[in-house]
């Protein structure tokens, strides 16, 4: 292999290690989000979101990285097993772990984000009904909520 081919493959492989540490961060963020959320410490969310933003664009500059490198590689459009089936060797017992791990660290962040976005949203629910009931509506399991109803029907209910 050449020295260029394994100084841009040297930069492949790190940008992988960071992809993976960045997620594996997100992830992180994602699950204490989800533990402020469910311990109604909701003053927590706005550090978190602006911390998981900063990543997010972390990660997007290092995804643009890879697939540049990846390009010069001769990889471009190549999925990961794909890289894999296309070398050997020394190439392959160094790529397979690292594929294997960001691998691993995705699922990780997925499950985090589903769990945080439904603690959320639950009790962006209970917010909702909390509120519909104080202001005299009504909150229905679709997510409708219903404004104080006219004063005719009240007056109705109260007599009939």
């Amino acid at each position: 292999m050449n020295h260029e081919i394994q100084i841009t493959l040297d930069k492949f492989v790190a940008v992988l290690r960071d992809l993976a540490e960045t997620a594996g961060q997100i992830a992180r963020i994602e699950q204490a989000k989800a533990q402020a959320a469910s311990e109604n410490r909701h003053e927590r969310l706005d550090d978190f979101i602006q911390d998981e933003q900063a990543y997010i664009l972390k990660l997007r500059g290092q995804e643009q990285h890879r697939l540049r490198l990846a390009e010069q590689l001769g990889w471009k459009d190549l999925t990961f097993r794909q890289i894999l089936a296309s070398v050997e060797g020394e190439q392959e017992q160094l790529l397979s772990p690292l594929f294997a791990e960001l691998e691993r660290e995705l699922k990780r962040l997925e499950q985090a984000r589903g769990s945080s976005e439904r603690i959320i949203n639950a009790k962006l629910r209970e917010i909702q009904v909390s509120i519909a009931r104080q202001q005299g509506g009504s909150y229905d399991n679709t997510g409708n909520v219903s404004p104080n109803p006219p004063l005719q029907s009240k007056m109705h209910n109260k007599y009939v």
